[in-house]
């Protein structure tokens, strides 16, 4: 590398795994010498984390690194995230000269850059099985700590691109996890949020389960909120019991993040999803029922290249039954070397109009599920400027005596203005 220290500059799309991944690269290059800049034009080498999932992301992404290349063509460029292992042509033809690293080799940013100062190109793709936990890192809010708690899944939807970057199941060590925690608690984080593409099958691979792993970390002592990620039906199904009696502990926030993508059995056998949409009902009744106050959030895929009219309104009857606190409506896309890529699609004026139709019922769901809160009064732990989240993961606009961002305060909410909440401090 040079002798004075390099400054990098990283730009983040995707998911929160994504982030996390930022963050660790950021801290590994820290620690080997380099700085951090938020201005581009003031850095050496760029680092764009990408990502898979939609279409319409991925086509932004692709633009924006060969504006990139031929904006900054002096400049050192290293590619990573889920493109570089799903597509990597793409990125080849977009920025011929950047170096490619994936998602699963994150680890190994130090050795990448280095290469790149050397003038050299390289590609670190596929998969090595290397921990992601208690890796050092650079987090972007001091409170918050994103760990990823595995990565892959178990699962081979037929519409998934994730799977082709992320691959199978590897779950990190809880002790790994458990001391991450306590090291980022220590350096005043107050949240932490486990991740991963399905946590319900983490410790499959390893002979632990998510619950085990939930009473380990809350050994740590302390004041703070963990948060549970996505956990697909067919896996949380195995653990729910155990993991709802887990749940009880105040520090765990009681928010369950369940993508039921179809309220059609048709459809979801055609996606591969290895379950039938009752049983995302009855997990949905046995968490209400162990914690009438909680928030249950779901995911939606409509114009799946199968899914007729009747498979849609069996979609929006699920949801008007469930209820669920927030619903996020995505409009299928194909992705390619995906099962589903090879099915004709749906009319697109179709996709919208029930896309459309989705959004309306999640959003007149949201916002009656929002005015339950009114009136509650609690612990919340800020989290930003003016903004609390409470044991429900919900955010509280708290003004204007709003705590400092790391502190706890007692909140009560006074008012509920479409799916956002207002409180004051008591």
């Amino acid at each position: 590398m040079p002798l004075k220290s390099p400054l990098f500059f990283v730009e983040t799309y995707g998911c929160s795994a994504s982030h996390s991944d930022s963050e660790i690269m950021s801290g590994l290059l820290l620690g080997a010498g380099l700085l951090p800049t938020d201005n581009i034009l003031n850095a050496d080498l760029i680092i764009i984390n990408t990502c898979f999932v939609k279409q319409t992301t991925e086509n932004k992404i692709l633009s924006r690194l060969r504006e990139i290349s031929e904006k900054f063509p002096e400049k050192k460029l290293i590619i990573c995230g889920c493109i570089p292992e799903a597509a990597p042509e793409r990125i080849r033809r977009a920025a011929p000269k950047a170096s490619l690293l994936s998602t699963n080799r994150v680890s190994e940013i130090e050795k990448a850059v280095r290469k790149a100062f050397e003038g050299k190109r390289v590609e670190f793709l596929g998969r090595t099985g290397a921990e992601k936990a208690d890796l050092p890192k650079l987090r972007k809010n001091k409170v918050t700590d994103i760990i990823q708690i595995c990565s892959g899944c178990l699962g081979n939807c037929s519409y998934c691109g994730t799977k082709l970057a992320k691959g199978g199941l590897i779950s990190y060590l809880p002790e790994s996890i458990a001391n991450e925690v306590m090291l980022a608690k220590l350096s005043g984080a107050k949240e932490f949020l486990l991740t991963g593409q399905d946590i319900s099958c983490y410790g499959f691979d390893i002979g632990k389960s998510l619950p085990e792993l939930l009473e380990k970390i809350l050994e740590v002592k302390g004041n703070y909120f963990v948060r549970l990620g996505m956990m697909n039906p067919v896996h949380l199904t195995k653990i729910i019991k155990p993991l709802l009696y887990v749940c009880e502990d105040e520090r765990v926030y009681k928010f369950f993040h369940i993508p039921v993508q179809s309220g059609s059995d048709n459809t979801l056998k055609s996606m591969n999803r290895k379950y039938i949409s009752s049983e995302f009902e009855q997990q949905a009744n046995l968490i209400r029922e162990k914690f009438p106050f909680c928030a249950i959030g779901t995911d939606i895929i409509v114009g799946y290249p199968t899914e007729t009219e009747e498979d849609f309104m069996q979609t929006i009857g699920l949801l008007e039954r469930v209820r669920p606190d927030w619903i996020n409506i995505s409009r299928y896309t194909s992705r390619p070397k995906t099962a589903a890529a090879k099915l004709k699609p749906i009319d697109s004026a179709i996709v919208k109009e029930r896309s459309e139709r989705a959004a309306a019922v999640a959003q007149k769901i949201a916002e009656e599920q929002t005015k339950k809160w009114v009136g509650w009064s609690g612990k919340v732990l800020v989290v930003g400027k003016g903004i609390g989240k409470n044991f429900g993961h919900r955010s509280i606009n708290i003004s204007p005596e709003c705590p400092d961002i790391g502190k706890f305060a007692k909140v009560e909410i006074v008012k509920a203005e479409g799916v956002k909440l207002f409180g004051k401090v008591i």
